[in-house]
C-alpha cells in the first residue's frame, strides 16, 4: 500500500504548483478528538478505546511503540512522550464526524463535496487498493502547508468507494 500511495502522491505532487494545499488548524473528530493527543486525553474523552496494539511488521517504517484504535481508526503511540498522532480516519460506526477548519466530513460525503472543498487537488482521482481491504477506493490527495502557506511534506489522503468517503490518511513520508 506505502508504493501505491507514494506512487499517486508522486503524481499528485507534479501539479502542486497550481494546486492548493490545506492548513492545519482547527481539527475535531466526533466533538472531542484532536489529531494529536495524550493517551490520558483520549482515555477521559468520553470516547471508548477499542485496543492498543504492537505496531504491526508490515508498517516497519512507522516509529511508534503501538497503535490505539477505536474502531477502524488508529492513532500512533510513542510511549516517550506519551503522543498520540492520528494517522487514519476509518468512518465507521465509531467515528461519524471530522471537522477540518470550515469543512464538514461524514460517510455521506461524496467525491463531489470533494471536489467543491478541493477543485484542484480532486478534480481527478486515481484508483487505488489498500492492503488486505477487498473495496475498491478512488483517492485524492491534498497538500499541506504551514501556518505561513508553505507547502510541508504531508498530505490528508482522502479514500471513496461507491461514491462516499470512507477512510481519511494523513500522509508523510517515512
Amino acid at each position: 500500500m506505502k508504493k501505491a500511495l507514494l506512487i499517486i502522491l508522486l503524481t499528485g505532487f507534479t501539479s502542486l504548483l497550481n494546486a492548493q494545499a490545506i492548513q492545519f488548524g482547527f481539527f475535531e473528530m466526533n466533538g472531542v478528538l484532536k489529531a494529536k493527543m495524550t493517551l490520558d486525553e483520549i482515555k477521559s474523552s468520553g470516547v471508548p478505546i477499542d485496543s492498543i496494539n504492537p505496531v504491526p511488521e508490515n508498517m516497519g517504517m512507522s516509529e511508534a511503540d503501538s497503535l490505539v484504535y477505536i474502531g477502524g481508526t488508529y492513532y500512533e503511540y510513542y510511549v516517550s512522550s506519551n503522543i498520540c498522532d492520528l494517522n487514519v480516519i476509518k468512518f465507521d460506526n465509531r467515528i461519524t464526524k471530522v471537522v477540518l477548519g470550515d469543512m464538514t466530513f461524514t460517510k455521506e460525503t461524496t467525491i463531489e463535496d470533494a471536489k467543491a472543498y478541493f477543485p484542484e487537488d480532486c478534480a481527478s482521482t486515481e484508483p487505488i487498493q489498500i492492503h488486505k481491504d477487498p473495496a475498491s477506493y478512488t483517492v485524492c490527495g491534498i497538500p499541506f502547508a504551514d501556518s505561513n502557506g508553505n507547502l510541508v511534506d504531508a498530505a490528508l489522503l482522502l479514500f471513496f468507494s461507491e461514491g462516499k468517503l470512507k477512510r481519511i490518511d494523513f500522509w508523510e513520508p517515512s
